[in-house]
């Protein structure tokens, strides 16, 4: 994050912005959690800048706080127990996803 232009961090911000709304829709979320890791120590696995968008519904987590314990575990979506999605299962979500950027094209 702290690599990008100015314009760059702008475009990522409405980019997260328009992606929760649509997730928020398809996984009927009332809420978001948005974070980014930035550096190994802020828990960054990946070089590269990206933005987790969580769609959020009440009581989901008893306290609302333990979502971070739980992207930080050796559970989460970074680690090597983690089966992979095949590239069917990716395609299959974003084409139902697509629909919903739509709105987004003329812009």
């Amino acid at each position: 994050m702290r690599d990008l232009t100015e314009e760059e961090a702008e475009d990522m911000m409405i980019s997260a912005q328009k992606v929760g709304r649509v997730v928020e829709k398809f996984f009927k979320g009332t809420s978001l959690t948005m974070t980014i890791q930035d550096g190994p120590q802020a828990g960054q696995t990946v070089p590269h800048v990206h933005m987790h968008v969580i769609p959020r519904i009440k009581g989901d987590w008893a306290n609302n706080d333990d979502i971070y314990d739980a992207l930080d575990s050796k559970k989460g979506v970074d680690n090597d127990e983690r089966k992979p999605r095949t590239t069917e299962e990716m395609k299959q979500e974003a084409d139902q996803l697509s629909i919903f950027f739509d709105q987004y094209k003329e812009e």
